[in-house]
């Protein structure tokens, strides 16, 4: 079996959890005996081939007016001819039929569009290849992704939300199969009228477990792992920071984003005794926390990390929307924010299972998606 896999990202570029899950299933798909082609950006000015654990990698150089996946916060106008440029039908989607035509895949199984735009859903038409689509965030919904903005979550009903999401919707009915990372948002596309002919299902992210060496400390450690911005709550653990700096350590892994309070964080973090590590490796930041809050705010359509830390033993605090509410059915670690407290933290803590079984393990994920590819080929 052949499969083009299609992600904006791919090693060695990583913004953000989707690359990490695609990269872990097309080397589970290798070490299955499946040929595997990665079609993926980046930000050079030529296409570049290499392979990486057993799988081949194309990169094509972006075909837009900026590189949309670092810290650099651009106006208003050029996000507007970025987005309109990656709604219609991409230049680059020519370059990559070129390159696949010949490959005669016995699937295309594509992932985050952005850069490539919905028009790469053309080829397998005209190859006449089955599609399958993994929905890993919003992007078909809204240009920002995430249907978060001005510090809500946006109503699904919004006049331009449906109005930005018909093109796409009315593509997306080439898909044979619709997968979400999560049964939330799986249904989500579902019931918008997302590939109305294909088969609906969830396949969770492969999770692996974080090897963690624990650090002796006299007071327990209060961790936040991801991007310091208000989107994910950073704002909301500085508040809980100052409220328990006197029972716990807290300290911050991840980068700041260029936006306009961003400053204003850093400050306020720093001012209650925040310790900010920056980005570092999951298993360094693992191994010094006992405890994790994650206060973010907008539906996560899985939440990474949430999964991470439990599969690795480490309970977790979390608003327990979108995605995350399943992993917490799963964990009984994973608890509602609204219960976090300095005497429910020394509890839960106490009663951590760290030995755990991971319904995330990537072999059991590379099996779900194996059954997915040969049902849709079976369909044919």
């Amino acid at each position: 079996m052949k499969i083009i896999i299609v992600n904006s990202l791919y090693y060695p570029y990583k913004f953000g959890g989707a690359e990490v899950s695609v990269q872990l299933l097309a080397e589970g798909l290798v070490a299955r005996g499946i040929t595997v082609k990665v079609i993926t950006l980046n930000n050079k000015k030529e296409i570049e081939r290499f392979n990486h654990n057993g799988v081949e990698v194309v990169s094509f150089p972006l075909r837009n007016i900026y590189w949309p996946f670092d810290k650099t916060n651009y106006t208003k106008i050029k996000k507007a001819i970025w987005h309109v440029r990656d709604y219609l039908k991409n230049p680059i989607v020519e370059m990559v039929q070129k390159e696949i035509s010949n490959d005669n895949p016995d699937i295309i199984h594509t992932n985050n569009l952005a850069g490539f735009s919905v028009g790469i859903w053309d080829i397998a038409e005209d190859i006449k290849s089955p599609l399958i689509h993994t929905t890993r965030d919003y992007y078909l919904f809204h240009p920002n992704s995430t249907l978060f903005k001005n510090g809500v979550n946006m109503d699904i009903n919004n006049s331009f939300v449906k109005s930005y999401s018909w093109y796409k919707k009315k593509k997306s009915q080439k898909i044979d199969a619709m997968v979400g990372i999560s049964k939330y948002i799986s249904d989500l596309h579902k019931e918008n009228g997302f590939a109305g002919k294909a088969t609906h299902t969830h396949i969770y992210n492969p999770i692996e477990k974080v090897n963690i060496r624990k650090k002796a400390c006299n007071k327990l450690t209060i961790g936040f792992l991801g991007r310091l911005t208000t989107e994910k709550g950073f704002d909301v653990f500085i508040e809980y920071a100052v409220k328990y700096k006197n029972n716990f350590n807290f300290i911050a892994a991840g980068d700041f984003a260029s936006t306009s309070n961003s400053d204003v964080l850093r400050k306020d973090a720093i001012n209650c005794g925040i310790v900010l590590k920056g980005f570092i490796p999951i298993d360094e930041l693992f191994s010094e926390v006992d405890v994790l809050l994650l206060p973010t705010k907008w539906n996560e359509p899985f939440g990474r990390v949430v999964a991470e830390a439990a599969v690795s033993g480490i309970p977790v605090f979390a608003n327990l929307t979108g995605g995350i509410k399943e992993i917490s059915e799963k964990f009984p670690w994973v608890k509602d924010i609204r219960d976090f407290n300095a005497e429910s933290i020394n509890l839960l803590f106490k009663g951590t299972i760290h030995e755990v079984s991971n319904p995330f393990d990537k072999s059991k994920i590379t099996d779900e998606y194996l059954s997915l590819y040969s049902k849709v080929l079976k369909e044919q």
